[in-house]
């Protein structure tokens, strides 16, 4: 049997997760510039491939031409997720005041939201290639071709709920669902890749490993949720600018609920315990350096995470500072989940020098 290409497989993987890690920093561009709609319909751009470049180019009555296709379009999703149980989703896709918005044409917007498209295509094209490439694992290491093949399902799936968070006018659930979605890509591909690497890494964990394991396990879970509060956080902003408008952006805070401060608050409990994390692993893990670089990554991103934190607090929310926010956000996750297959797989391959 013929041996896989395991270089070309890895080379392939990492460029597809770095990939997907820029088309997040691009999406959170994307969010803080407001060109979610910079393209009112999907996945065309103003009906065209390349998008118009001046407003002479469309049709004098294009915001109520595509506002009627968008309405119809949600019309049939909501018959779908009526007839599939998703009732409370129905009413707010068919009643939501927002999605009855349409905005005018604006270049940087447009152009913004269209570089966004193009880069989940190249993703798209990525993820078959990785696919491709793990094809010569098959019958010698199945989980890497299954791994690859369901990230591609779900980069589809993906693709799908992207064409709805546009029909809906950025409805909020469908923005932090779309957000979940690309977490779990991430994670799929950095699974595949480790299936592929394990083998090459070294140190041995020699001092009560499940208890790590724990603590990691409680960081990644306590990390999602903050991630999702996040989320959350960035969609009621949305409804907030659209109430009060671009000029009393510094007051957006302010009208923030309870939410914001359980995210503000919460990150601390966060950085305590990734520090907590740090000190445990220097004490579990021998000749382990993958893993002592990530804890240190992680601990850094965590505090840079805050930095930007503070400064949408109290800076009147910066574009700059937001997509670096999200990217160090879900990096923070993505470097947990990798420790956390690093530390699980080597405490398991050497059980005989476990002492605690």
């Amino acid at each position: 049997m013929p041996r896989p290409y395991k270089g070309l497989f890895r080379r392939i993987n990492f460029i597809t997760i770095i990939a997907v890690y820029f088309l997040i920093l691009v999406g959170g561009i994307v969010r803080s510039t407001g060109s979610g709609m910079g393209c009112p319909d999907w996945p065309k751009c103003f009906g065209k491939f390349v998008p118009p470049t001046d407003v002479s180019d469309l049709p004098s009555d294009y915001q109520d031409l595509y506002l009627n296709k968008r309405l119809e379009k949600n019309e049939r999703l909501a018959k779908m997720f009526s007839f599939i149980g998703m009732k409370r989703l129905s009413k707010k896709i068919r009643e939501e005041e927002s999605i009855f918005v349409e905005q005018e044409f604006n270049f940087t917007r447009t152009w913004i939201e269209y570089i966004n498209r193009l880069i989940g295509v190249i993703i798209g094209l990525l993820i078959i290639a990785t696919v491709l490439s793990s094809l010569s694992y098959l019958g010698l290491n199945n989980a890497v071709v299954y791994l690859s093949i369901t990230s591609l399902i779900l980069v589809v799936f993906q693709g799908w709920i992207g064409s709805i968070v546009v029909s809906t006018n950025l409805l909020p659930g469908m923005i932090t669902f779309h957000m979940v979605l690309a977490i779990g890509l991430i994670a799929l591909l950095q699974l595949a890749r480790f299936k592929v690497v394990k083998s090459d890494l070294k140190g041995i964990v020699n001092f009560r490993p499940k208890r790590l394991r724990r603590i990691l396990e409680v960081c990644m879970v306590l990390f999602l949720i903050q991630i999702l509060l996040g989320t959350q956080i960035r969609e009621a902003i949305d409804q907030i600018a659209l109430k009060l408008g671009e000029g009393l952006r510094e007051s957006w805070i302010e009208n923030l609920g309870l939410t914001f401060y359980i995210h503000r608050s919460y990150s601390l409990l966060l950085l305590l315990l990734h520090v907590y994390l740090g000190y445990i692993l220097l004490k579990s893990v021998s000749n382990f350096k993958e893993s002592k670089i990530l804890v240190a990554s992680l601990v850094s991103m965590i505090v840079l995470e805050i930095l930007t934190g503070i400064v949408m607090a109290y800076f009147g929310l910066p574009r700059f500072a937001q997509p670096i926010h999200l990217l160090v956000g879900v990096g923070v996750f993505g470097a947990q989940y990798y420790l956390y297959l690093m530390i699980k797989e080597r405490s398991s391959d050497n059980p005989v020098l476990v002492n605690g």
